[in-house]
């Protein structure tokens, strides 16, 4: 994960930097989403280890981002 955004570091540092805070600023609004639904997030270290095989495609439209999980092919 993130070796997109580690090949771009070197000529667009201030392009990854920006994906960077995306990252850090899309797990927190999901994380508060997550909270308003059921309460405190508890989340076990096997789930986040068995994410190999995940993606998440989005876009944008209207100002929305819009987000689809899938599998890798």
């Amino acid at each position: 994960m993130g070796k997109g955004i580690d090949l771009a570091r070197g000529d667009a540092p201030e392009h990854a930097e920006i994906l960077d805070d995306f990252k850090d600023q899309l797990i927190i609004v999901m994380l508060k989403r997550l909270e308003k639904l059921s309460g405190t997030v508890n989340i076990p270290m096997e789930e986040i280890d068995d994410t190999g095989n995940d993606i998440v495609a989005f876009s944008v439209v209207d100002k929305v981002f819009k987000f689809e999980m899938r599998k890798k092919s």
